[in-house]
């Protein structure tokens, strides 16, 4: 009987292992292989920067950097698709811009887990709260407009 058991914890320990895998942040989003395969992973991040998606916290101005390294990747591909090799200058050119990209984008991405210590009031030992960047950025955008409707109805009601 307690090898069913150990049977059925095993199993349960997988599939938790693979679920927990699919909402990990993605270490390199962009890898630059070829023509064909940077078109699919481009199309993959610009929809993760829509709202709803991985990416949806990026700001603007980093917004704009990915957008603007993307169009250059795909510049400097284009142009050696026919070749087989790149050329040295290419080659940096490449890989700066891809680790810029994935530099902005694993800080952004929704599922990175962020873990902090504190010690609760009235206690010295500290107790680690582990939330997801897409949480944290979701309760600040909720606390602001919580906010911001407690101000328009404040006006509302003052201003009558």
């Amino acid at each position: 009987m307690s090898k069913f058991y150990s049977a059925v914890a095993a199993l349960l320990l997988v599939t938790a292992a693979a679920a927990a895998s699919a909402d990990e942040a993605i270490e390199k989003p962009l890898v630059a292989q070829s023509l064909d395969g940077f078109h699919k992973e481009a199309d993959t991040i610009r929809d993760g920067l829509k709202p709803g998606g991985r990416y949806e916290f990026v700001k603007a101005g980093d917004r704009e950097r990915v957008e603007a390294r993307l169009n250059s990747m795909e510049a400097v591909l284009q142009k050696n698709a026919s070749k087989n090799d790149l050329n040295t200058a290419d080659k940096i050119a490449l890989a700066n811009a891809q680790e810029e990209v994935n530099g902005i984008l694993k800080h952004n991405d929704s599922n990175r887990l962020v873990c902090e210590s504190r010690a609760p009031i009235g206690s010295h030992l500290p107790v680690k709260t582990c939330r997801t960047f897409g949480e944290i950025e979701q309760g600040r955008r909720d606390a602001a407009r919580s906010v911001s409707e407690m101000d328009r109805a404040r006006v509302g009601t003052h201003g009558n």
